[in-house]
């Protein structure tokens, strides 16, 4: 009789750990949040319920059937499924609104079935979206663990930001925008066009302007994309003003190291050989002024 409830009780315990091994599933996207804390990642799987084949098929395959990648990718982090209707009926408006509450998903989703990576108070952090991503339960797994690993260590840069002050909690911060794919909340975007910069340095000789725009660039943090925003416009004046392929070519090595997969990291590439000598097209002789 002893041996029959132990076996009974090792089965509700192999049950309970099945269970728990996919991940903390909430009923209710506040309701994860809540569990989530400050610290702690909620994970969002969007899906067209009532108009995309591609979702549907996608949440058979990855949530459903419990696909052991995504189950692993998952851990134990809050995540809640996410139907997003299209014309939605009274019945689907109800079954979104138990799910969502009165929250609102993120401008950032571009496109479904998607994992979107919030935090505990519900800003938006990053995203598993692409095709290229979502495609198979085994390409969205590895990317949903890259971003989640790198949450970790956003969240723990954050927080040091929050204890710091002064050059300390820059470093930290700019470690934290330097993490890929991973937003930091807060961050108010930065663009030369619109803070000024582009027409500020315009009247400048390029002595002036590299002054200007080293000090901008100081004066951050900034995210990557954000530095090479404004080392663009400081390369596009020294073009204009006739400036050396050495420095064109210093400034556009410089765009590409920081990401050579961006649209200006491959925009660089290009400059590089078209304007400072790095190929066969021509780059202007004369020297900086």
């Amino acid at each position: 009789m002893n041996l029959i409830r132990k076996k009974i009780a090792l089965g509700i315990v192999a049950l309970m750990g099945v269970t728990s091994a996919f991940g903390a599933q909430a009923r209710s996207y506040p309701d994860a949040l809540a569990k989530a804390g400050k610290s702690k990642p909620v994970i969002l799987f969007c899906y067209g319920a009532n108009y995309d084949q591609v979702s549907q098929e996608t949440y058979e395959t990855f949530i459903h059937s419990k696909n052991k990648e995504i189950i692993r990718a998952l851990g134990k982090e809050s995540w809640v499924v996410v139907p997003v209707f299209q014309e939605p009926n009274e019945k689907e408006k109800k079954e979104y609104e138990k799910v969502m509450g009165n929250k609102h998903l993120p401008g950032e989703m571009w496109s479904l079935p998607c994992f979107l990576i919030m935090d505990g108070a519900g800003n938006f952090r990053g995203a598993v979206q692409s095709k290229e991503e979502m495609e198979s339960p085994e390409a969205a797994a590895t990317a949903l663990t890259t971003l989640l690993k790198n949450f970790a260590v956003q969240q723990k840069l954050i927080e040091e930001a929050e204890r710091s002050n002064g050059e300390n909690k820059k470093k930290a911060l700019q470690k934290a925008l330097d993490i890929p794919r991973l937003s930091v909340p807060g961050h108010k975007s930065y663009d030369p066009v619109y803070s000024g910069l582009l027409d500020k340095v315009q009247t400048m000789s390029i002595p002036e302007a590299t002054d200007t725009v080293r000090k901008e660039l100081a004066g951050g943090p900034f995210t990557p994309l954000e530095r090479q925003m404004i080392l663009a416009t400081l390369a596009g004046h020294v073009r204009h003003k006739g400036g050396s392929a050495d420095l064109l070519r210093s400034l556009y090595t410089e765009i590409k190291e920081i990401d050579p997969t961006s649209a200006f990291g491959i925009y660089a590439e290009g400059a590089i050989k078209l304007w400072a000598g790095g190929g066969n097209g021509s780059a202007p002789t004369q020297q900086a002024q």
